[in-house]
């Protein structure tokens, strides 16, 4: 297989985690999430900096080096998260990054529900409930329509493992 390199994305409480370690095991290319980004898509601290300074220069490696990856989270987050919450990024860092990502053949999967009635995220229990959560899968409705890198909406209401895992080898053409 060439050069892969997928994002997981979405609202929070649908699975990206758990789907992008399955995902990363049955493919096996390594798996990214960063340690510190629930704080930093949520609050904003330091990533425009991050977007500004780091995506530019993980393109930079993937793009010399030709290494696979899987990113849990990623530049779409920043792009949903800074709107969902209004505050400051930098629109120019998050155009560009899904411009090299999309120059890279980066695949962007937005995982999703039909219904986020009842769900509350435990880490933000004050803000991450059914309203926020379905303005976030509404952003990244709007993010696929303007995104150059092509797009997979996978729905995950059933939380069948290995049902999403197979629809996304599918999508990739990997049987």
């Amino acid at each position: 297989m060439s050069q892969t390199i997928i994002a997981l994305v979405g609202p929070d409480k649908c699975g990206k985690t758990e789907i992008a370690n399955e995902l990363s095991a049955k493919l096996k290319i390594p798996l990214f999430k960063a340690n510190t980004e629930k704080g930093k898509f949520r609050n904003g601290d330091d990533f425009i900096n991050e977007m500004r300074y780091a995506d530019p220069r993980t393109i930079d490696l993937l793009r010399q080096t030709g290494y696979s990856l899987i990113l849990d989270r990623a530049w779409p987050c920043e792009w949903v998260y800074s709107r969902a919450f209004n505050r400051a990024t930098d629109e120019a860092a998050t155009r560009q990054s899904d411009i090299d990502y999309a120059d890279l053949g980066a695949i962007v999967i937005i995982c999703h529900r039909t219904s986020y009635a009842g769900l509350v995220d435990e880490d933000a229990p004050e803000k991450l409930v059914e309203p926020m959560l379905q303005k976030l899968h509404s952003l990244y409705e709007k993010f696929a329509q303007q995104s150059k890198c092509r797009v997979m909406f996978l729905n995950v209401d059933d939380e069948n493992l290995e049902r999403e895992v197979s629809d996304i080898l599918s999508f990739l053409g990997v049987s």
